[in-house]
């Protein structure tokens, strides 16, 4: 078998690339070996039928195999001499045999072109199919054969069908070799993105991979079904006193002091249920030293073994980083709803309290008053003291104001010099007038700073729940109204919207 491969390929060795060249030397070194054979038989069989001739032409077709043979066996290149000439030998020695037997030497013609076509393509195949119509045609002449219409009809379409059949045959060829170089072109480049993809991936793990080696947390991988350690980071390494080593000869029992065989398996299963569990133990450091440990676990795929990585936190550092978390949040939550300066509710908790008040009034059938409260020439203090000034007025503001109402009302910094002050369940109006003229009279005591005493008057609009408006922008809006009517009539006055 390998002595037949060997002698088709003429004793080359073809690289993958080459694969076309190789097709090409399997179907030469076949049709000459066949011509090679049958010729001979044939050339035998003529002779002893007395037909020398046709014999002789035999005979030489067989020596031009030879030949042909022998020259492709030289060299790669080669092919490209011996293909032309196998191609004209078939076609000379089918001319002669359709001269000398007839009509039915004719066939051969088909085989020639299917020959040209498959071994040097399609345009060689098309000057093939061409001369061999034109030799049917023309060898007439030559020969004491006369032929019909018809049957140069029936002899010329055949090969006229398959030139036509194998020309679009390898036009398709050609179509789907572009879309092949297409796809490959377009898979190369999608091999290629997704190289780069994996690189980066593969760089951010390695990045992530070292952050958690060097975090100071304490971070193990454990075998879930044998519980010894799989992973151990620098975190554990320098707060246990053991090394990596040991560490990974160890399961999670010699550290864990206070870890029991049940213990570990309700957390396995609450793994394998919620995807997380967390715990509180003891860890033993090697010098015997114990500590107190808050633990998240989450089962993973570890090195293709079902795993489970524990992230220790020690329960001081815990509690140190809940602290300051939530007294964060607590700032932040005082930020958002507290005036910086004046220490007051600002606008965002005035409108909850607003719609606080609404609800409580709706419910308990009772009334509530709006007053909106505007220091008068608060601009000349600005610009005549500085704002350093403007700010500690603002600041005695807001505590005279607050003295002035019950605990349960609310008193709040809008913007600037202005305030509103929601007083809760009032008798009457005339309480609320009280109210009014209260703090009109306490803001107008002189404030003291340095050696000098600034007098501060204010003018204060008011609107009732539920006389003036049901909603609470449209209260704010007449309380608005009726601050500045109190300003048009003198100021250091209040007036009710109606």
């Amino acid at each position: 078998m390998i002595n037949i491969t060997n002698f088709l390929l003429s004793g080359f060795n073809f690289k993958e690339e080459e694969y076309e060249l190789k097709l090409q030397f399997i179907l030469v070194n076949s049709i000459l070996t066949i011509i090679i054979v049958m010729l001979s038989f044939l050339s035998f069989l003529r002779y002893i039928s007395h037909q020398e001739v046709q014999a002789i032409i035999d005979t030489g077709a067989v020596v031009a195999s030879l030949i042909t043979l022998i020259t492709a066996r030289r060299s790669k290149k080669s092919i490209n001499i011996s293909i032309p000439l196998l191609l004209a030998l078939f076609y000379f020695l089918i001319t002669f045999t359709f001269r000398n037997i007839g009509i039915i030497g004719t066939t051969w013609y088909i085989v020639l072109i299917l020959a040209a076509f498959f071994l040097k393509g399609k345009k060689v195949g098309l000057f093939f199919s061409a001369i061999s119509v034109l030799a049917i045609l023309s060898l007439e002449q030559f020969s004491d054969a006369k032929y019909t219409m018809f049957q140069y009809f029936y002899i010329t379409i055949p090969i006229i069908l398959s030139m036509t059949f194998l020309y679009l045959y390898e036009q398709r060829n050609e179509i789907l070799n572009s879309l092949l170089k297409k796809q490959k072109s377009l898979l190369e480049e999608e091999v290629k993105k997704q190289t780069n993809e994996l690189s980066q991936l593969l760089l951010t793990s390695q990045e992530l991979a070292s952050i958690m080696k060097n975090s100071l947390i304490e971070i193990y991988i454990v075998d879930f079904k044998t519980d010894h350690y799989l992973y151990v980071n620098d975190g554990v390494i320098k707060t246990l006193g053991y090394s990596e080593d040991e560490l990974l000869a160890m399961n999670i029992y010699d550290i864990n002091t206070s870890m029991i065989h049940e213990t570990v398996t309700r957390f396995k299963e609450l793994m394998l249920k919620n995807g997380n569990a967390t715990n509180i133990s003891q860890h033993r450091r090697k010098d015997g030293s114990s500590y107190g440990v808050q633990s998240f676990m989450h089962k993973i795929s570890y090195n293709n073994k079902e795993a489970y990585v524990i992230f220790d936190i020690q329960i001081s550092d815990a509690q140190k980083a809940q602290s300051a978390i939530l007294k964060q949040k607590e700032t932040l939550a005082y930020q958002a709803h507290y005036d910086t300066l004046t220490k007051l509710p600002n606008r965002v908790l005035f409108e909850d309290r607003l719609t606080q008040a609404i609800a409580k009034a709706k419910r308990k059938y009772t009334k509530f008053a709006l007053l909106f409260v505007d220091l008068d020439h608060f601009k000349d203090i600005n610009d005549t003291y500085g704002h350093e000034v403007g700010d500690i007025v603002l600041k005695e503001i807001a505590k005279r104001l607050q003295n002035c109402v019950r605990e349960s009302d609310t008193v709040s910094r809008l913007s600037g010099d202005e305030f509103l002050i929601i007083l809760e369940e009032f008798d009457s109006k005339e309480s609320v007038a009280t109210i009014a003229k209260l703090l009109i009279e306490s803001i107008r005591i002189p404030i003291e700073f340095h050696d000098k005493k600034l007098i501060v008057t204010c003018s204060i609009g008011i609107s009732l729940y539920p006389d003036d408006a049901k909603h609470g922008q449209t209260l704010v809006k007449y309380a608005d109204r009726a601050m500045y009517n109190a300003k048009n009539i003198g100021k250091n006055n209040f007036k009710f919207y109606r």
